[in-house]
């Protein structure tokens, strides 16, 4: 299950760099064009291409912030853990004989 986790988050990492790049590449490549006028096809597609650039980028952006975030409380709760833990038979190692 581990490795099938693994596979698809590679495979999922790959489509997003490759939706970005390519993205990015469309915009390059036609930021030049002859415009037609106002419904020019090439500028809708470039203004989806902008959007869809935008909208990985802030999904990447919450992502990074998300993952920081979940580490910190993490390592902030283990040291709050191991000051603040109550002392009980079990983490102390004691019998309890009767």
């Amino acid at each position: 299950m581990n490795r099938f986790k693994r596979i698809t988050v590679i495979i999922i990492t790959a489509l997003i760099a490759l939706a970005m790049f390519s993205s990015a590449a469309f915009i390059a490549a036609e930021s030049d064009h002859d415009c037609t006028g106002e419904d020019c096809a090439v500028c809708c597609a470039i203004s989806a291409c902008v959007n869809a650039f935008k909208t990985l980028t802030a999904a990447f952006t919450a992502m990074s912030a998300g993952v920081c975030a979940f580490f910190v409380i993490r390592a902030a709760l283990k040291i709050c853990g191991d000051v603040y833990s109550p002392a009980t038979p079990v983490s102390l190692k004691t019998k309890l004989l009767n």
